[in-house]
């Protein structure tokens, strides 16, 4: 994770044209929600595995509000 901010804040302090800065920006948080959501549905999977249906859910529903975020 501190490897993807940093590189967010490269593209922020390279310049250059405002487009490009952010569309890097745009790039740099996508690759952060994307690494969250392996995190999440990691979790899910071992509740799952552990019968733990309740938290399964829940956090299932925390991915799709990752998976919602990435989109916007």
């Amino acid at each position: 994770m501190k490897g993807l901010l940093k590189e967010g804040d490269e593209i922020v302090s390279t310049g250059g044209a405002p487009g490009a800065i952010d569309a890097g920006i745009i790039s740099a948080a996508q690759r952060v929600e994307h690494y969250e959501m392996a995190g999440y549905g990691t979790v899910r999977t071992y509740a799952e595995l552990l019968g733990q249906e309740d938290l399964a859910q829940l956090l299932q529903q925390t991915l799709d509000e990752e998976r919602q975020a990435d989109q916007r």
